[in-house]
């Protein structure tokens, strides 16, 4: 390299070939500074790559302020070339800057233009694919193995940037000309780069490394940057441009949100072999097949040490037939599948998953520049023992102890931040269920990061912009359930303060809301707040008034409010008959029952109620043991008769069939009116109410379903509608011993619910 001489380095973004490229570059040509594609917005917290615990993969978050979500992502992993260009400056005590368009500009225009707030990733691609135009052009259909074969396994990397500087000066050459907004924002950018180098040339550096996204490399070489009248042509390209005020720093990265199904632009296929490739890569093959091995015994597979080293011969052998200096991807999934797997690739996605991506989290340094609530977020989680791991990880939490009660209060706070880092799960194992166990599942995104840094506004702490956000919200919500949500959420959290506040609107809520049906809607959470608030240490007391209240408005308003409804209201309603029916059991309030029983009965028996919730009504009464075979016999009569309306008729079985099937075996006066009312359909009247009697009959279980068809085949109809017993016995039976049949038929008589006469008749 001459004392005044620009060169290009032309990669691809997390490249290893291309990074290790990178390094002997800059051990050939020493230069005396290194600028690289990156925002310059970061530079107050770039010296931190050189920190002992950055430990990739990382990103730079570049974002607003007072807009965190109008943020930029950077991404680096250790074979990031950038990453290593930027390493080795360091290491050399050479100074780095970053020189592409500043984040601010962009998120000016987009505050300019009203747009959406959104996080993106930094833009490194553009709508034509260079790399899949050169492959294209030397006959491969995938532009990754092509990109794999000539630079990523490349043993020689001599003149490797040269090459790729002319092949992408064709590329540009040949593509068309167009104007659209991602022209216009890669000329920006291309433009604010040459005018970086030449400030660097200006400053003094006379040996200067650029490294760029190869689709760059063209445009940013000596000779185009100081080409006649170019600083001109740049000066007007940049000028207007205003960036708007933003803030820096570090955040931890994973596998998974390198890879291209992340949908991150600039990712690569297989991180994971990717980075196998940069640590060890003249044994990349053999560690590969180990890792499968042993990935696929973990999982019960039965995979000896002599199909893995036939599977690296296989492997060696498919490369060098197809002319490749080292086995790829593509050869070690043929050689797994074909020795490993006998031939099936089912179980390739476990290595996909597992292998060529991975779960890998980097760190940063405790040094990085955080806001106020993420750093009490991270004290309180280390304090805890909760790690920020990208490994999902079980956790059952039992509530009586009050270090993981406080874990438990973490994970809900940080949902109400918009945090989702625990997920709650139900448990199936008999010896942690229970109201004093919480089982949750708990994975940490990048993303969360710039969630608490938007939170931030609302406190410094996590308890106090946990309560913040939940006042917010109340603010807006219309609902009483909503409401009642953000009450439990807030005694999930145990953030008092706001559970105080939350009462107080509810109740005044609740007293002007004069919609019966949101009333009934609003219950059932609180109900269960009431009967499960002191696991937590939350006196229930506080809650049952407003209950007690909400009760009380349900059952006066709640048979004016049957009435007049659309098929869908009246389901909702009838499925909230169900839900205070539950909720009383749950209470076991004697009061309530008394006035639940009037409402029961007044619903059941009044006409103008919705048939649907007429039935459930019914249904609700039989259960609770308050009708009699003569009270069944009449309500039934009263909705199946030969004047009610069919449709009406079918909504009413759907509601009184809800419910256990085994309940209805012996109610033969529900079974003598049913049948008697099927028999006077007409065939096309029974075809359009064939869906709604299936409905009714479908909440029975299969076992249910069986037992009711043969209680009802076993029944006869006599002519005034009465149910007449008709015991089926085999026509090869043995002949009955008198003495034997009169002790048995009595206890028969008994079960099946028939006079003995009636039984000794008919057999």
């Amino acid at each position: 390299m001459s004392e005044r001489e620009v060169v290009v380095l032309g990669v691809r973004h997390h490249g290893p070939g291309c990074a290790r490229s990178v390094v002997r570059a800059l051990d050939r040509i020493a230069p005396d500074i290194v600028l690289v594609e990156g925002p310059p917005d970061a530079a107050e917290v770039l010296p931190l790559i050189g920190h002992a615990q950055m430990t990739p993969p990382v990103a730079l978050l570049v974002y607003a302020p007072d807009r965190p979500k109008d943020a930029a992502f950077y991404p680096f992993t250790d074979f990031s070339p950038e990453w290593q260009g930027l390493r080795w400056a360091m290491e050399h005590d050479i100074p780095t800057r970053f020189i592409d368009l500043p984040v601010g500009v962009g998120l000016k225009e987009r505050q300019a233009t009203g747009a959406t707030d959104g996080q993106e990733e930094a833009p490194s691609h553009q709508p034509l694919d260079p790399i899949g135009e050169l492959a294209h052009a030397a006959g491969y259909d995938d532009p990754e193995e092509w990109w794999d074969q000539q630079v990523e396994r490349r043993a020689d990397d001599t003149d490797l940037f040269a090459a790729v500087l002319h092949a992408m000066a064709a590329v540009r050459a040949a593509r068309p000309d167009s104007e659209s907004s991602h022209r216009r924002r890669e000329e920006r950018r291309e433009a604010h780069m040459r005018r970086a180098i030449r400030l660097a040339h200006r400053d003094g550096h006379g040996r200067i490394a650029v490294i760029c996204g190869a689709w760059h490399a063209p445009v940013l070489t000596w000779e185009a940057v100081s080409s006649r009248g170019q600083a001109g042509a740049d000066a007007a390209t940049l000028k207007g441009l205003r960036s708007a005020k933003v803030v820096s720093t570090w955040v931890p990265w994973t596998n998974t949100r390198l890879a291209f199904r992340s949908g991150y632009g600039a990712g690569v296929t297989s991180p994971g072999w990717y980075r196998l490739l940069w640590e060890h890569p003249a044994h990349a093959t053999q560690r590969w097949l180990v890792l499968t091995a042993t990935l696929l015994r973990s999982k019960g597979m039965d995979v000896s040490s002599a199909s893995v080293i036939e599977a690296v011969r296989l492997a060696e052998a498919l490369a060098s037939l197809r002319g490749l200096p080292r086995p790829g991807l593509g050869e070690l999934r043929e050689a797994t599948t074909t020795v490993m797997l006998g031939g099936y690739d089912d179980a390739l996605a476990l290595v996909r998953d597992a292998l060529e991506v991975g779960d890998r989290l980097g760190g940063v340094p405790d040094e990085t520049p955080t806001v106020p609530l993420q750093q009490d977020f991270e004290a309180t989680a280390r304090r805890l023992r909760l790690k920020l791991e990208v490994e999902p990880r079980v956790l059952a939490l039992d509530l009586r102890k009050p270090s993981m009660r406080e874990r438990s209060h973490l994970l809900w706070r940080a949902r109400t931040l918009g945090v989702p880092w625990g997920e709650p799960q139900r448990e199936t194992s008999s010896s942690r269920q229970g109201t004093f166990w919480e089982h949750w599942q708990i994975r940490w995104e990048p993303d969360f990061a710039v969630a608490l840094i938007e939170a931030n506004a609302l406190g410094n702490t996590v308890a106090t912009a946990s309560m913040a956000a939940l006042a917010e919200r109340a603010s807006d919500v219309e609902e009483l359930a909503g409401l009642i949500d953000l009450l439990d959420a807030a005694i999930l959290a145990d953030l008092p303060e706001a559970r105080g506040a939350l009462l107080a609107q509810l109740s005044q809520r609740a007293a002007l809301s004069p919609d019966v049906h949101r009333l009934v809607a609003a219950l059932p959470p609180l109900a269960r707040i009431a009967r499960y608030g002191d696991v937590r240490g939350t006196a229930s007391h506080e809650v049952l008034p407003i209950l007690q209240g909400l009760l009380t408005r349900v059952f006066l308003g709640l048979v004016p409010a049957s009435s007049g409804l659309d098929d869908s209201a009246a389901g909702d309603l009838a499925d909230g008959l169900s839900e205070i029916q539950r909720i009383l059991t749950l209470l076991d309030r004697a009061g309530d029952e008394e006035d639940w029983t009037t409402v029961l009965a007044a619903l059941s028996a009044n006409e103008g109620v919705a048939a649907r919730v007429r039935g459930t009504a019914v249904r609700i009464r039989l259960d609770r043991r308050e009708l009699s075979e003569e009270d069944l016999r009449g309500l039934v009569g009263r909705a199946l008769n030969l004047a009610a309306e069919p449709a009406d008729a079918a909504a009413w079985l759907e509601g009184f069939l809800r419910g256990s099937g085994l309940a209805l075996l012996h109610k033969d006066a529900f079974w003598g009116a049913f049948d008697a009312w099927l028999r006077t359909l007409v065939p096309e009247v029974f075809d359009d109410l064939l869906p709604s009697l299936r409905r009714g009959f479908a909440a029975f279980s299969p076992r249910e379903r069986r037992k009711v068809a043969e209680r009802v085949a076993a029944l006869r109809i006599a002519a005034d509608g009465s149910v007449v017993a008709t015991p089926r016995l085999s026509s090869s039976r043995a002949p009955l011993v008198a003495e034997r049949e009169a002790l048995v038929l009595p206890v028969l008589g008994l079960l099946l619910g028939v006079a003995i006469q009636e039984a000794s008749a008919d057999v």
